[in-house]
Order: C-alpha cells, then structure tokens, then sequence
C-alpha cells in the first residue's frame, strides 16, 4: 500500500501539527461518496484521519 502523509495532531512543534507518515490507513467510503483514511501515527502512535480525494481513495482501496 502507498505511503500517505496526515497532520498529526499530537506531534506538535509550535502549536501547529506536523505532516506525519500514517501507517495501516484503511480507505473508507461515506454514504455521500467522500473517501477518507484512518490509520496511526508512525512517531507517537496516536489516532490520524485524513478526507482523500476521489482519485486518490479510489487508487488505495
């Protein structure tokens, strides 16, 4: 599976998330259509969650 990057909300520097690599992202699909991917955060293992696009949702399912 494709490396995907998120905002992790827990690895901080400057009161400003940080770009994070997100591993075990699981793609789902809402009732209206919209992609989005769960998964954890490489560095604190925290929750991460990230809307995708259409293409892209469609490529990592």
């Amino acid at each position: 599976m494709a490396e995907l990057k998120a905002l992790c909300m827990k690895c901080r520097t400057n009161n400003k998330p940080t770009m994070q690599t997100m591993t075990n992202p699981k793609v789902t699909k809402n009732d209206k259509g919209r992609y989005s991917a769960k998964g954890t955060c490489v560095v604190c293992g925290g929750n991460m969650f990230k809307f995708m696009s259409a293409v892209d949702g469609e490529a990592m399912m």
